[in-house]
């Protein structure tokens, strides 16, 4: 995270993105509608609405590649079940890199999920494509990336 302070604290976790709507602001013209709408979204931060990521939990990474011309292409989906049981996709075009880092759950013993989605920060790259970095309790994804569709399904 280079704009958003995030660490973990004795009971939990410390969360400050009051600097990104500047950062928002200061990059809106860099990117396209679907990603600024989602980077911009008054929700997106707002733990009590439904439409916000916060909590929600991993359960498909789709990778695809393709044929685009003369070259492969990737793209990438994400399915996650909403804190408010609902479903939220996230579809990301032109995927340059990824990964994926996932840590041992220490509690509750044996579990094997990724947890709950934390913080996400998307920022503009000098190369003009994006960086998606997503905490979850257990696991970081960080997506490179051109494009990004989200959509929520109640």
């Amino acid at each position: 995270m280079k704009i958003i302070r995030f660490s973990e604290t004795s009971d939990g976790y410390s969360i400050d993105s009051s600097a990104y709507p500047a950062y928002v602001r200061e990059v809106r013209s860099l990117v396209p509608t679907d990603v600024l709408e989602f980077m911009d979204a008054t929700w997106h931060y707002e733990h009590g609405d439904a439409r916000c990521p916060h909590d929600a939990r991993l359960e498909q990474l789709l990778i695809r590649e393709f044929d685009d011309g003369d070259v492969r292409a990737n793209d990438i989906e994400m399915h996650l079940a909403g804190a408010y049981g609902n479903r939220i996709t996230l579809c990301y075009s032109d995927v340059q890199s990824y990964a994926a880092d996932k840590t041992k759950s220490e509690w509750p013993a044996g579990d094997g999920s990724h947890g709950d989605w934390l913080i996400d920060e998307m920022l503009v790259l000098e190369d003009g494509f994006l960086s998606h970095e997503i905490v979850f309790t257990n696991s970081v994804i960080k997506i490179k990336h051109r494009d990004l569709k989200y959509k929520v399904v109640r």
